[in-house]
């Protein structure tokens, strides 16, 4: 079954969330299943989501991942919906939709998606092409892929990858010795069987520890740039978006590179500060 399973997390955001199903919707290729997993919303969100499936006339059912007498097997077109418990962040949340993804023989491909991106009609596609030959060229299912990403005016922002320059801690577009070269967590496809995502980062960085991961477990990080989607990047709305970066940062070089955090911690403060100032005029 080359079935692809589709995550996308929501979080108190449903206008968002529905334009983005309505673009999985839209796709040329009909063979793939959803699953969104609802992050402990604290507005009527998954209510104005439940409302628009209904209208659509989509079948969707709650799932509880860890209930082994769940009957998974979906019908043509179903939606899982998972409530998660709390707001455990990205990796979390997305944790949920990769467990229930990898029950035996439903699915063969999973796509992470953030819920402010909207897919081109022909993404899945390309991706599975893409997939595929890669597979067959590298002699592996351990391949993971991101995709170009497109701003509101048609321009392309990435081609699936950032790079961080590991002496400064600054992310490029493109590499800049010595960097790390890290898929982008808006969109990411894998093989059904991929590794779990880090949980201890809630928001930032996830995606950078995430391809960390992924390398250490063998996989081939590549980029497929047919496909592409279009991406709302107006922001996450939170207060102190600085101060969760600058947690995650941290974090993330302790665990990679803590012989670097002399040198990249004062270069990081200067450039949260610069921000702030120019936040603030």
């Amino acid at each position: 079954m080359n079935t692809t399973c589709i995550c996308i997390l929501n979080y108190n955001n449903g206008p968002k969330t529905i334009r983005c199903i309505s673009g999985v919707l839209n796709q040329t290729i009909r063979d793939y299943r959803l699953i969104l997993i609802d992050n402990h919303s604290t507005n009527d969100s998954l209510g104005v989501i439940q409302s628009f499936l209904e209208k659509k006339n989509m079948q969707f059912r709650f799932v509880n991942t860890l209930n082994e007498h769940d009957d998974l097997h979906p019908v043509p077109r179903e939606i899982f919906i998972i409530k998660s418990g709390k707001n455990g962040g990205y990796s979390y949340g997305n944790n949920l939709g990769i467990r229930l993804a990898g029950s035996p023989g439903m699915f063969s491909y999973l796509l992470i998606i953030n819920n402010d991106i909207v897919l081109k009609e022909n993404f899945l596609e390309e991706i599975v092409n893409c997939y595929e030959a890669l597979r067959i060229r590298y002699k592996t299912e351990k391949i993971a892929l991101g995709t170009t990403e497109l701003g509101a005016d048609g321009k392309i922002h990435h081609s699936g990858f950032h790079y961080i320059h590991l002496l400064s801690g600054i992310t490029f577009p493109k590499p800049f010795f010595p960097s790390f070269k890290y898929i982008v967590g808006s969109c990411i496809f894998i093989n059904i069987g991929a590794p779990l995502m880090d949980e201890s980062f809630f928001l930032y960085f996830d995606d950078t520890q995430y391809s960390k991961i992924l390398r250490r477990n063998g996989y081939i990080l590549e980029s497929s740039s047919r496909s592409r989607f279009i991406h709302d990047v107006g922001g996450t709305g939170k207060k102190n978006i600085q101060g969760m970066i600058f947690k995650s940062f941290l974090r993330f070089y302790r665990l990679n590179y803590p012989f670097l955090l002399p040198l990249v911690v004062p270069v990081r403060i200067v450039l949260i500060a610069y921000l702030c100032i120019k936040g603030k005029k």
